[in-house]
């Protein structure tokens, strides 16, 4: 067994230890609070177990989150939940869903405020949903994590649920506490603000760094603009629309019915697209595609260049790899290290950076190596210490081609594509700019009719509702008007 393996078996039977001392685990079965297949899990997953482990507080705390985490998994059914067992409005409205990855390759779990209305008799099947894409993501793949994107366009005070916002933060803090790498909060209106300073002393100063706010002129920087939302600023046209497994499948025989008929369909496509069988490297370890070189392709767009190495492991065990170049100042590698589950794909994305003109005499190197465990704890270490025959390694050249298919370099055209991405970017500030001035706008003139109405409110009140005029003075001496008068 590896180090890093003993190590996290290590901490996770301190955790069982504490957790046993702590809580009666059998009474708390047969009373119903826990669920038995999740006892069972945490009898033997240690990666399940030593994700609720923070080195800087005491076992009993960790205890103590799973203790929360395992009621609540049996409380709210989680691991019956499926695809059928919601309702159809859950599945259709598009509040909740996955699509795309942010620059890092992280999963994007979208959640559109604006389709959330407050509603205390149906709070309880949206927050089981939310944690319905989280454990699907989970049980898919418990080694990576996600960037949930909180899309609040459009959103109003109407929108505004602190108790499901709180569920969020607890998901994240207690029942899936390894599972998020950042929270986005895209285009959040200022009317939030005095929620957001309530919401933040929910949370330790940790997890506040892993809240970013963003608007549509800087989220490219988490976001690449072809992964990125159109109204958002990027370039995906996507619009969400619920489709049955059944019609899933259905799209998917289209789709490659469509493929199989017009195999020569002239269109641009991005190198990774037109990968084939035949242009892969066969390792003892991997199975890597491109074998032999990585394309860059730019065109007049300017979007950032890129290709894919994707790696393929037919053994029935994990294989860990790590992806180096001789040029790293050039380029952003997500992920650079890893692991590639037995039976699995990963795609490992390669970015040019902007700026570079040539690339012809760089190189890459793709290492892998046995793991006994799919652990991905202590890989740096672990890389260091395994012996140098027990790793495979295969190289990749480099070139660069345009849009139209010749080969050579980008020199000529560097400077142009840098000047098209500089004034797209101040298009999109300009427009952000636009935008804010009209909501300013918009909100001078409210505030001017509202006071406009204020006055003719005070003028209305005045006329009606001011007392009685006193009675006009007597003219003459005071004496001659009482006089003959009996008053007393």
């Amino acid at each position: 067994m590896a180090d890093g393996d003993k190590a996290i078996e290590n901490e996770a039977d301190k955790l069982r230890e504490a957790f046993h001392a702590k809580y009666s685990v059998s009474d708390f079965v047969e009373k119903k609070l826990y669920d038995q297949r999740d006892i069972d899990n945490i009898k033997s997953n240690d990666l399940y177990v030593q994700q609720f482990i923070r080195k800087t507080e005491p076992l009993s705390e960790a205890a103590d989150r799973l203790h929360e985490a395992l009621k609540w998994r049996r409380e709210c059914g989680i691991r019956d939940a499926t695809e059928e067992s919601f309702p159809r409005w859950a599945l259709e409205r598009g509040a909740i869903y996955f699509h795309n990855v942010d620059k890092d390759g992280k999963k994007l779990l979208f959640v559109r405020v604006k389709e959330h209305k407050k509603d205390a008799s149906v709070l309880p099947e949206v927050k089981r949903f939310f944690a319905y894409h989280l454990e699907t993501q989970y049980n898919e793949d418990p080694h990576s994590q996600i960037t949930l994107v909180f899309d609040m366009a459009d959103a109003g005070l109407s929108n505004l649920d602190m108790d499901l916002i709180k569920f969020v933060i607890t998901s994240f803090k207690v029942y899936y506490p390894s599972l998020l790498n950042v929270m986005l909060i895209y285009e959040m209106p200022w009317l939030f603000n005095a929620a957001w300073k309530i919401i933040k002393t929910w949370l330790s100063a940790e997890a506040v760094k892993k809240i970013k706010f963003i608007t549509r002129s800087d989220a490219q920087a988490y976001i690449n603009k072809d992964q990125l939302l159109e109204h958002m600023g990027g370039t995906d046209k996507f619009q969400f629309r619920y489709l049955s497994p059944e019609e899933r499948l259905e799209e998917e025989n289209k789709a490659n019915r469509k493929k199989q008929s017009s195999p020569n369909k002239s269109s641009f496509k991005s190198p990774h697209q037109r990968r084939t069988e035949d242009n892969s490297f066969i390792g003892r370890l991997l199975t890597i595609s491109p074998g032999d070189e990585l394309l860059f392709t730019t065109d007049e767009t300017g979007k950032e260049t890129f290709d894919v190495i994707s790696l393929k492991n037919t053994l029935p065990y994990a294989i860990a790899y790590k992806v180096k170049t001789t040029s790293p100042e050039k380029y952003r590698v997500r992920p650079s290290a890893g692991i590639v589950k037995a039976g699995s794909t990963v795609d490992v994305h390669v970015y040019l950076q902007q700026g570079y003109n040539t690339v012809s005499k760089d190189k890459f190197l793709i290492m892998a190596m046995e793991l006994t465990s799919d652990s991905a704890d202590n890989l740096q270490q672990l890389w260091k210490t395994v012996p140098r025959e027990n790793i495979m390694e295969h190289r990749l050249k480099c070139s660069q081609v345009h849009k139209n298919g010749s080969q050579d370099s980008i020199a000529s055209s560097a400077s142009s594509l840098d000047q098209i991405d500089k004034l797209n970017t101040k298009m999109d500030q300009l427009m952000e700019s636009n935008r804010k001035l009209e909501q300013t706008v918009k909100m001078m003139f409210i505030v001017q009719i509202s006071f406009l109405i204020l006055i003719l409110l005070y003028y209305v009140m005045l006329y009606f509702f001011s007392p009685s005029l006193p009675p006009p003075a007597p003219k003459g001496n005071i004496s001659d008007y009482c006089a003959g008068s009996n008053l007393f």
